[in-house]
């Protein structure tokens, strides 16, 4: 039984070094696109909005363009609440930061962990370094939910029942975030910084084509 109970622990150290990883690439992802992307992304809703608007006063009788046009408003108006959701303060960042730490600081882990808990750590540092506080955030939560033993935890292990589960609920979170189209575009473009380039081109040459026909 403790054999098993090892080998889930690994197992669990795996998956969560994995989901950190997979954090910090895909809450980068899109924490750039809210700062560099957004804002463009906003102004081509609003140039297309407005266009729409003075097709429709122009052409009062077309129901075609009034529907086109407050499909348009709609689009721009929840875009802009979705930008406005508060980001998460420094205080927070530090404070999920330095929970999540606890949780997997190589010297705080047993020797048959370690080598997996620095490389949650390290990648954990990377994400609190580049100012991506979601990805630190969503480490923080499941480091504390099913994080590694700590040296007096080694002898007391939860039972082979709750780490299955636990492999298995990271096992979907993995999957989940694979599934994220953070993680598609990433996947298909190969870096964060040619996927937020690419996104940037785009939407520049919407802005040229809205302001110039």
């Amino acid at each position: 039984m403790n054999t098993e109970r090892h080998t889930l622990r690994r197992r669990l150290a795996e998956r969560q070094q994995e989901k950190a990883v997979l954090e910090r690439r895909v809450r980068g992802l899109e924490a750039r696109y809210r700062e560099e992307v957004a804002p463009l992304k906003e102004k081509v809703l609003r140039l297309g909005m407005e266009r729409l608007r003075a097709a429709a006063q122009a052409r009062m009788r077309s129901a075609r363009l009034r529907n086109a046009y407050h499909d348009a408003q709609r689009a721009y108006d929840s875009f802009r609440e979705a930008r406005a959701g508060a980001a998460p303060s420094e205080s927070e960042a530090k404070a999920a930061f330095r929970k999540a730490s606890k949780h997997c600081h190589p010297d705080r882990v047993p020797e048959a962990y370690r080598a997996e808990a620095e490389a949650t750590f390290q990648a954990l540092e990377r994400a609190h370094a580049s100012g991506y506080t979601e990805a630190v955030q969503a480490t923080a939560q499941a480091l504390e939910d099913w994080g590694f033993p700590t040296q007096s935890q080694a002898q007391a292990s939860r039972d082979s029942e709750s780490l299955r589960k636990a492999v298995e609920e990271l096992d979907v979170s993995i999957r989940r975030l694979r599934g994220s189209e953070a993680h598609q575009v990433l996947e298909e473009v190969g870096t964060l910084d040619a996927a937020i380039e690419s996104w940037i081109r785009s939407l520049r040459r919407r802005v040229r084509q809205l302001t110039t026909e």
